[in-house]
């Protein structure tokens, strides 16, 4: 691992450690076992280390490649697939490679949502997301409604949207109760939501 992930990673280790963002270039040196200058050759500030972390475990995590869902049987089973695949991306979790530690988006995103949402790089991709999202399902229910497995007197847009809010249910549970049966809550869920959409 290079230098700069070295600090980057430690720096993050110790705000999870301390539960604050709210350190100093000296805890860093200690925990990096750098000098000021060594940390300086990478990096021009604190603030520049904090949003190479922002960058690596909230930009590049919230990210979902839509092309690696995996998308077989039935319009029931893909849209149930594809959903339960996005929720897993976030609650599995992101590896530390220097600590050899797994630790989850919800960890992440409590520890640097207060500062994180402000920074623009974040709140773009998280609506781009949002977006990508919506449009990946409506993509799934027109091809539904095309197979007459999805009913037809509700609007695409409506059914995506429908989906899209119970997903987001869930995971915002999630985040409030990370010790919960996610997957069991996601399964009476999105059943439930199935029964109103699925062509009678």
């Amino acid at each position: 691992m290079n230098t700069k992930d070295l600090i980057v990673e430690k720096t993050l280790k110790l705000i999870l450690e301390k539960g604050t963002v709210d350190i100093s270039i000296r805890d860093i040196q200690n925990c990096t076992g750098l000098t000021t200058g060594g940390i300086y050759y990478h990096f021009s500030d604190k603030s520049d280390i904090f949003e190479a972390i922002m960058q690596k475990y909230m930009v590049d995590y919230i990210k979902i490649d839509f092309d690696k869902i995996p998308l077989e049987g039935s319009s029931k089973e893909r849209i149930h697939d594809a959903l339960l695949y996005i929720l897993h991306h976030f609650i599995n979790g992101v590896e530390i490679e220097s600590i050899n530690k797994k630790i989850n988006y919800g960890t992440v995103l409590f520890l640097l949502t207060a500062t994180g949402y402000a920074d623009d790089e974040v709140s773009r991709t998280i609506s781009q997301m949002g977006n990508d999202t919506g449009i990946f399902l409506n993509g799934l229910v027109e091809d539904g409604k095309r197979k007459n497995e999805i009913r037809k007197d509700f609007s695409t847009k409506n059914i995506a949207e429908t989906l899209y809010i119970m997903y987001m249910g869930v995971q915002c549970f999630w985040l409030d109760f990370p010790n919960e049966d996610i997957d069991l809550l996601f399964e009476k869920n999105f059943e439930m939501t199935w029964q109103a959409i699925e062509c009678q």
